[in-house]
């Protein structure tokens, strides 16, 4: 760990990952911003955005945030968000979150029409029961 490193946690419901880092440029809804060693207590509120940090050894990786919470909390980064991509390469990246978007655009056009089959269902009983009774 040298001198102008931090701990850097980032959280999403299916992983916890630690990272060593020397500085983190993120985006919240009044713009990007960095945080450094040494950085005041702060939490804020992440818009979906591409940002990235630079690990010990002064590699760039890229980090591609789905809405989420960022806190500073005496010393430690947390990123908390449903998703987060990351990569040394952004062209990769890139390719991660669109096969990962398609997956999701799929699944929830299956579930979409997996519910509108249950409220139908409902509705009709619905009626069934409510002609039934008259």
């Amino acid at each position: 760990m040298s001198n102008s490193s931090f701990k850097l946690h980032i959280v999403t419901p299916t992983n916890i990952t630690e990272k060593e880092i020397t500085y983190i440029r993120l985006k919240d809804e009044t713009g990007f911003f960095g945080i450094l060693k040494g950085h005041t207590n702060f939490l804020t509120v992440l818009v979906p955005s591409l940002c990235y940090y630079t690990d010990v050894n002064g590699k760039e990786v890229f980090l591609a945030v789905d809405e989420g919470i960022l806190s500073v909390r005496e010393g430690i980064v947390t990123i908390t968000s449903k998703e987060v991509f990351e990569s040394d390469n952004a062209e990769k990246l890139a390719e991660i979150i669109e096969t990962t978007l398609t997956k999701r655009d799929e699944s929830e056009i299956a579930f979409r029409g997996m519910f509108e089959g249950i409220e139908r269902s409902f509705m009709e009983k619905t009626i069934k029961l409510v002609k039934g009774s008259a």
